[in-house]
C-alpha cells in the first residue's frame, strides 16, 4: 500500500495499472453541509499494487481520467452513485466498463442495498473493521488505522468480483449489469433543469395549479442558490417547508414565521426574496402555471396509473428473469410518470427522456409499457 501525493506518482501508478485487466476503485469524501461531496481520498487496487491517492495534493488528473476511461480495464466499485459524484468534482465523468458489486448482488437476487462489509463477509469470510466510517477524510495527516480502513474498501473488491462474476458468467445478467454501469454514468448528464425540480418534491402532485407555480419558483431558486454557495439543499430550506410555503402563500416576511421548522437564520437572510417569489407566482396568468396533471380526459388517476406502471415493471422483470428492484427504482418510476402526465407537451421536449425508455431498461420494458396516446412514439 502506498500513499500517492504527487502528480508523478499518480501518473506512474496509472501507466502500470492500465496494463492490468481489473481495477478496484473507491473514494472517501465528506458531505455534511455541502451540495457537492468534498473528495478526501481515492483508493485504487490493480491486483498487485494498492494506491491511496491524496486529492488535496494532486493537480493533474489526466492520467487517472485516461485509466478510468480505458475500456480494456474493468473498473469495480461498490454502491458507486456517490463515488461518481465525488469523482465528477475532479473532472472524471467517464468510467467504462463499470461493474458495481452491490448491483451485481441485487441482479442475482441476493437483495438490494447490500453493504460492502456484509458482501465481503458473505463471499470471502473476512470480517471488516468499520470503526473508521465517520473519519474526517479532509483532515491531515490521516492515521495508519484510517489508511488501513480505506485500503480495505478496495482490497477485497477483486475477490468479491471474481465470485460474483462466476455467478453471472452463464447469464445475460452480466450484460445488463455492465449496461447499467453506463446508465449510472449517463445519469449525471441527464439532470432536470432547475425550473422542473419541483416535480421531485414529495406529494407535490397534491397541490393545485397556483400552488405548483409557487413551488416551482421556490424550488428553482433554492437549487440555484445552493449550487452557487455549495450548500446542502436542506440547509437552505427543507422540502417540507417549501411545500408549506406553496400551500400557505404567506404575503409578508412576518408570516413566514408561521411555517413550522423554517430555519431562523435562513429566514432572516431570504425572507424578503421568498415573499417576492411567492407574490410573483401569485400574479402569473393561469396558462403560465403548471397543471396538476395534463390530458385529464385520458388520465385514469394517479394511483391507478402508478399501479399500472408498477405492474408493467413486475411483468417485464419476470420475463427478463431479473428482480423488479433492479429494473426500476421508485425514482425512475416517478420520473416516467411525471414525464408522461405532469408536464405539458411543449415542456416534455425540454426534459431528459426517462430511463424507462432508454438503453437496456427501455428494451426490457418496451413490450410491457404502453406509452400514453398523447406522446409521440
Amino acid at each position: 500500500m502506498s500513499l500517492v501525493t504527487t502528480n508523478q506518482a499518480l501518473a506512474d501508478f496509472c501507466r502500470q495499472a492500465i496494463e492490468q485487466p481489473l481495477l478496484a476503485l473507491d473514494t472517501e469524501f465528506i458531505r455534511q453541509s455541502t451540495l457537492y461531496p468534498k473528495l478526501g481520498l481515492i483508493q485504487l487496487y490493480d491486483g498487485s499494487r494498492l494506491a491511496l491517492v491524496d486529492p488535496l495534493t494532486i493537480t493533474d488528473w489526466q492520467p487517472l481520467q485516461a485509466l478510468l476511461a480505458a475500456t480494456g480495464v474493468t473498473k469495480i466499485l461498490h454502491s458507486c452513485t456517490e463515488d461518481l459524484e465525488a469523482l465528477a468534482t475532479i473532472g472524471i465523468t467517464n468510467i467504462a466498463p463499470l461493474f458495481d458489486t452491490q448491483l451485481a448482488a441485487e441482479i442475482l437476487g441476493w437483495g438490494g442495498s447490500m453493504g460492502y462489509a456484509r458482501l465481503v463477509e458473505q463471499l470471502t469470510g473476512e470480517v471488516l473493521d468499520k470503526s473508521e466510517s465517520r473519519t474526517d477524510w479532509l483532515a491531515r495527516p490521516l492515521a495508519q488505522k484510517q489508511l488501513d480502513y480505506a485500503a480495505n474498501d478496495v482490497k477485497f473488491l477483486l475477490p468479491v468480483y471474481q465470485r460474483l462474476l462466476a455467478e453471472l458468467s452463464n447469464s445475460t445478467k452480466l450484460a445488463l449489469l455492465l449496461a447499467e454501469g453506463q446508465t449510472l454514468m449517463a445519469r449525471r448528464q441527464q439532470q432536470l433543469p432547475a425550473e422542473f425540480k419541483y416535480l421531485e418534491i414529495k406529494n407535490s402532485s397534491q397541490l393545485n395549479s397556483r400552488e405548483l407555480a409557487i413551488l416551482r419558483e421556490l424550488v428553482s431558486w433554492r437549487y440555484q442558490y445552493a449550487s452557487s454557495k455549495d450548500l446542502a439543499l436542506g440547509l437552505v430550506v427543507k422540502d417540507a417547508q417549501l411545500f408549506e410555503l406553496a400551500k400557505r402563500k404567506p404575503a409578508t416576511a412576518e408570516s413566514l414565521l408561521n411555517i413550522p421548522g423554517m430555519p431562523v437564520r435562513e429566514l432572516r437572510r431570504h425572507a424578503k426574496l421568498l415573499v417576492e417569489l411567492i407574490n410573483h407566482a401569485k400574479t402569473l396568468n393561469p396558462e403560465h402555471c403548471p397543471q396538476k396533471f395534463y390530458h385529464n380526459e385520458k388520465f385514469a388517476g394517479e394511483k391507478v396509473v402508478l399501479a399500472e406502471i408498477g405492474q408493467a415493471v413486475k411483468d417485464a422483470a419476470a420475463a427478463a428473469d431479473i428482480p423488479a428492484s433492479f429494473l426500476a427504482t421508485r425514482r425512475q418510476l416517478h420520473e416516467y410518470f411525471n414525464w408522461c402526465w405532469r408536464v405539458s407537451d411543449q415542456e416534455r421536449n425540454q426534459l431528459p427522456v426517462p430511463e424507462f425508455l432508454t438503453g437496456w431498461r427501455g428494451a426490457v420494458l418496451a413490450p410491457f409499457l404502453t406509452l400514453p396516446a398523447h406522446i409521440d412514439n
